[in-house]
């Protein structure tokens, strides 16, 4: 791209037609764009502010410290003009201000692309996220009591996530890997590309992807994260095993309470409709202990839960709806002999 592309970018931008294909190339080319470049961005900029009226949008500190350092490494003259106090209503007063906010606004019209269907429980926010080189992130979160909720990186691959995740996702990809980090559940379609391979980072752990559909459940709360291969082949890494996945196999990680090393096993056949249940506002179990399901609960529906005296040595299999509200899942429990008592947003098991 040269800067005539990325003037003719601007105007698509401001117009919504535009593809994540473009707006990668778009911000590979600000990386590498001059003071002067950026100013001339900035012309540009002015009608895409109005469009998409995100006068009240204020950068967090940390986007505002990223900002003014891509600036002094542009050109050294910006030192003669620091930019330390940034009003995100008066972007137009200051050149240097308006070139820099370029790059703030068109990330945030980008997650307004990519994030057009989401609920107002979902969230896309800049994080400085600090160990990463400088790279900018951006943060894709479902609160506790979410619905799942769809999301589409710049390269084309689509990610759902379920409630109480978040996806850390740079806000453009290196020329040689595309790495995102997962906490929480997500279902990810990866468009394919053989020379960037994608990569999910999970708790001391990595799974490795060319182009394909797979499933990763990884709480920090919960003892074990699971890998589910829906189509194509994946590639669990954990220390100096791993674990190669064909359709409709599972990679289970361990976490022993005691701190000592996880161990990984291959699940060779899987139910893929129980597992993928939540993508389409469900919640299915079969044989699951207790605590597992009553932790899915409480991240669906955003409540606490305690127990009377331990968590009983007992399983529960059914599904449930998203769409019921916390009195009849409850009722569902007590229909197979798990007594809870509700106190507000307090949900204790009773034995």
């Amino acid at each position: 791209m040269i800067l005539k592309d990325a003037r003719l970018f601007v105007a698509d931008f401001v117009k919504g037609e535009y593809t994540p294909e473009e707006y990668a190339a778009f911000l590979a080319w600000l990386q590498n764009a001059s003071i002067e470049e950026l100013g001339i961005i900035a012309e540009e900029h002015e009608a895409l502010f109005e469009r998409w009226s995100l006068a009240d949008v204020a950068p967090s500190p940390e986007w505002t410290l990223q900002l003014e350092q891509r600036l002094d490494q542009a050109d050294e003259r910006v030192k003669a003009t620091p930019v330390r106090k940034m009003n995100s209503r008066r972007f137009i007063r200051n050149p240097w201000v308006v070139a820099a906010s370029v790059v703030l606004l068109l990330s945030a019209g980008y997650l307004l692309y990519n994030n057009h269907s989401a609920d107002n429980n979902a969230t896309v926010t800049n994080d400085h996220n600090h160990g990463r080189s400088g790279a900018l992130y951006n943060t894709f979160a479902v609160p506790r009591g979410g619905m799942q909720q769809e999301f589409t990186l710049a390269d084309g691959s689509k990610i759902w996530l379920n409630a109480a995740s978040t996806l850390n996702v740079p806000v453009t990809f290196n020329s040689g890997e595309r790495t995102v980090e997962l906490s929480g559940e997500g279902y990810f379609e990866v468009t394919g590309n053989v020379t960037r391979p994608f990569h999910v980072k999970i708790k001391g752990a990595e799974i490795e992807v060319l182009g394909t559909h797979f499933n990763v459940k990884a709480y920090d709360e919960e003892s074990t994260s699971k890998t589910t291969l829906v189509d194509g082949a994946v590639k669990v890494i954990r220390g100096s095993r791993t674990l190669q996945l064909k359709p409709g196999q599972q990679a289970e990680i361990n976490y022993p309470p005691s701190g000592s090393d996880p161990s990984m096993r291959l699940i060779r056949e899987i139910n893929i409709d129980a597992v993928l249940s939540w993508k389409s506002g469900g919640l299915d179990f079969k044989d699951d202990n207790l605590s597992t399901v009553m932790q899915a609960i409480a991240r669906c529906y955003d409540v606490e839960i305690r127990y009377q005296s331990g968590v009983p040595n007992k399983s529960f299999t059914g599904n449930f709806s998203r769409k019921s509200n916390i009195s009849q899942i409850l009722n569902q429990l007590e229909n197979q002999g798990i007594h809870c008592k509700q106190d507000g947003k307090i949900i204790t098991v009773m034995h």
